[in-house]
């Protein structure tokens, strides 16, 4: 049976009837502990949000990460994300980034994860997060129609360099996973503040299927004599035409500034 609930925890000794707004759950019981189904209402305590993202267009600029879900809170005390866990596809990702630090009524924090996607994957993602504040912890279980959601690789990602924004790079396929691959970084060291931007080239080796970061920025990378630039450079004005990623453009010659 999918679960489909969340799981309210009150502190206190006593118990007795907890009030809440008409529609923001359809059922509650127990003594010290309440649980809930949730439905689709802004007045529920935990807001859940999670969409279907496509790499590399959705991956996060400065890490390579993709959003998982987002978290809100509807409670009126500070809570803070205690645990994230991947329950399907987690084969797919690293272990979730689960944001440190209490957040105040209304607002939200994200989890991420780095994606480890090969050409063509479409994979169903499920994610439950659990949260605790002062007196209450709430466990939301993200294997409903509602709220599972997918995360498609482009069938474009035939090169074997992706390119994550401007320093991460994801070199190989599933089938080279774990293996180490020695490549050439062609990267400007400090980016965007670099008065008189120059790119170097130095020897790297690097974990097939995992996302790799870089000082400053990367704009391109060689591997089995091939060198894939990244889609966005612009190699006349030395400078990137936009700060999203994709797949790397195999070239005639390494680039230079």
């Amino acid at each position: 049976m999918k679960r489909r609930n969340l799981i309210l925890l009150l502190g206190g000794a006593s118990s007795g009837a907890m009030s809440v707004g008409t529609g923001a759950f359809s059922s509650m019981e127990a003594e010290r502990g309440v649980e809930v189904n949730v439905v689709n209402d802004e007045r529920a305590f935990v807001g859940y949000r999670s969409n279907d993202r496509t790499l590399p267009d959705d991956a996060n600029v400065d890490d390579g990460t993709v959003d998982l879900v987002t978290v809100t809170n509807q409670f009126a005390q500070k809570i803070e994300i205690i645990d994230a866990t991947i329950d399907d596809g987690s084969e797919y990702f690293g272990e979730p980034n689960v944001p440190e630090g209490a957040f105040e009524a209304g607002e939200a924090k994200t989890v991420t994860a780095d994606p480890n996607l090969s050409a063509e994957d479409e994979v169903d993602v499920a994610v439950t997060v659990s949260v605790e504040g002062k007196g209450v912890s709430a466990k939301v279980f993200g294997d409903s129609d509602t709220r599972r959601f997918q995360v498609t690789q482009d069938d474009g990602t035939a090169s074997l360099v992706r390119f994550n924004g401007r320093g991460t790079i994801n070199v190989g396929n599933r089938s080279q996973n774990g293996d180490t691959v020695d490549i050439d970084v062609y990267r400007i060291p400090n980016g965007s503040s670099a008065e008189d931007p120059s790119v170097e080239e130095e020897s790297a080796e690097v974990e097939a299927g995992k996302n790799e970061g870089f000082d400053g920025w990367v704009v391109a990378v060689g591997v089995d004599g091939d060198i894939y630039q990244h889609p966005s450079w612009n190699a006349d004005a030395c400078e990137f035409s936009s700060s999203k990623g994709g797949d790397g453009v195999i070239v005639d010659d390494p680039p230079s500034c």
